[in-house]
């Protein structure tokens, strides 16, 4: 699964005067979970195996924006109760409390810079991402160093078995905190119904439950050999294959999803089992090899699927472009010659384009686009298909043995609804729509002879007054004479 929508919403959604109160509050409480998460893998005093606290709490500041960095600072400060007696706050509680404070609401307020509200959640940002995750994790573990009591003495001794443990802690806790905050997008995004019908849909597969369950238990089985012999601590790469394979298979959603999953339940294992051969570093950096190898892989497989929707859909309207409308349209109609059927062919163009483009601009041209596709969608069956020709125009494949009556049917419900008023960002449009009707396999045997005689059609419904159909049989001969 995936996120697709725009960010654009979630911040208009999420900023304003009645918000702020529950983002904050939700930010304060998702803190304080992630942080006793933390705890249950500390392995020293401020050092835990996994942290996300500080990685998602970063995300939430490029999300919510600066507005929120008191709320951060609070979250910081009694994310630690019950474990932390912030009743006696002081200098000692203060320098890392800022430490984080400083280096992760920064991070956040950088990614929000070089990611605009505008954007998507794209393959740059991914990259982006990764590389402040490191950087943050580097600038802790700097200033980690820096704080020790005597750096003379106890510099040696941080290096070799606190500072990569508080490093890679970091850092596998921020890579983590990437598919948490992905989900919390897609939650406020499409509401918790969808995610319900998409776990139903597209999770609950038998090859999908297959690979969780081999996940489960291959990370089970590499930490209880470990726990007896460290010959066998190679084998705990093991787990990188089925994630990766799940990334490149199933894209970025499904992998990030896997990777968290499976990586929880290693260091749950390894925690379960009190001792392993292991070395604790191995086991986190296996961790951070195993998102970054899924977000990096999914990517790819992410943009091939992006170049193939660009290559069949209209960028503007997501209506079909006229390469896969003409794919469509041939199958549809050897499947008609097969059974004997007919089907019709619409063309389309909208009245009253060009003036909302010269008096309100192109932007509100666009969205008037984008909601004329909409609603020929709306008009019509799944089984029939409509693509944008080009410009202001459209055509519209009716399939399943379709009569003159069910397509000029079909064509009056459509210029009915296109009377209705077009609600823009900067005001309100009015337009029509001109429909010109070709019937296979009376007007034509092949895609590109039945638009263009919808199209001669149309240009007769233009002439006649605007805001009406024609159908190409009405009188062919005319258009016969006109092109010669």
């Amino acid at each position: 699964m995936g996120v697709s929508p725009e960010r654009t919403d979630l911040i208009n959604e999420m900023t304003g005067p009645r918000q702020y109160l529950r983002n904050a509050l939700f930010f304060v409480l998702s803190f304080w979970l992630l942080n006793q998460v933390a705890y249950l893998f500390e392995v020293a005093e401020n050092v835990s195996v996994f942290y996300p606290p500080s990685g998602f709490a970063m995300l939430l500041i490029y999300l919510f924006g600066a507005k929120y960095l008191p709320v951060f600072f609070f979250a910081i400060i009694v994310g630690g109760l019950p474990q932390r007696d912030i009743f006696n706050y002081n200098l000692e509680m203060l320098i890392p409390d800022l430490r984080m404070f400083v280096i992760y609401g920064t991070a956040g307020l950088v990614l929000k810079k070089l990611n605009p509200e505008k954007n998507k959640l794209s393959a740059s940002f991914y990259y982006t991402l990764i590389l402040i995750i490191i950087v943050t994790a580097l600038l802790s573990s700097a200033v980690f160093v820096m704080n020790a009591n005597d750096i003379d003495s106890t510099i040696s001794a941080q290096w070799r078995e606190q500072v990569p443990l508080f490093f890679v802690g970091n850092l596998t806790g921020a890579l983590t905190a990437l598919p948490i905050f992905t989900f919390f997008l897609y939650i406020k995004s499409n509401g918790f119904n969808n995610i319900k019908l998409t776990f139903y849909r597209d999770v609950l597969k038998p090859e999908k439950l297959g690979a969780f369950f081999v996940i489960i238990s291959l990370s089970f089985f590499v930490i209880f050999l470990g726990k007896y012999s460290e010959n066998y601590s190679s084998y705990y790469y093991l787990i990188l294959i089925p994630i990766i394979w799940t990334s490149v298979k199933w894209g970025l959603g499904i992998g990030l999803m896997y990777a968290f999953i499976g990586n929880l339940f290693t260091l749950s294992f390894y925690v379960l089992f009190g001792y392993s051969y292991y070395g604790m570093l191995e086991v986190q950096l296996i961790f951070a090899m195993s998102i970054i190898s899924t977000v990096l892989i999914g990517l790819v497989h992410e943009q091939k699927d992006i170049f193939y929707e660009e290559s069949i859909y209209d960028e503007l309207t997501g209506l079909a472009n006229m390469r896969l409308f003409s794919k469509l349209s041939a199958s549809m109609i050897a499947h008609a010659d097969r059974n004997n059927e007919e089907l019709a062919l619409l063309f389309v163009d909208i009245d009253g384009f060009k003036a909302i483009n010269d008096t309100q601009g192109h932007k509100a041209g666009d969205q008037t686009l984008a909601k004329i596709g909409v609603l020929l969608k709306n008009c019509l069956r799944d089984s029939d298909f409509v693509a944008r020709y080009g410009g202001d125009e459209f055509v519209i494949q009716l399939n399943g043995d379709i009569s003159e009556e069910d397509a000029s049917t079909v064509a009056s419900n459509i210029i009915k609804q296109m009377t209705e008023p077009v609600h823009l960002s900067n005001g309100v449009a009015t337009i029509g729509a001109s429909i010109g009707i070709a019937i296979y396999p009376r007007d034509g045997a092949d895609v590109d002879t039945l638009i263009s005689k919808a199209d001669k059609a149309m240009y007769a419904a233009k002439k006649s007054g605007k805001n009406c159909y024609r159908l190409y049989s009405q009188q062919p001969l005319q258009y016969a004479r006109n092109q010669s």
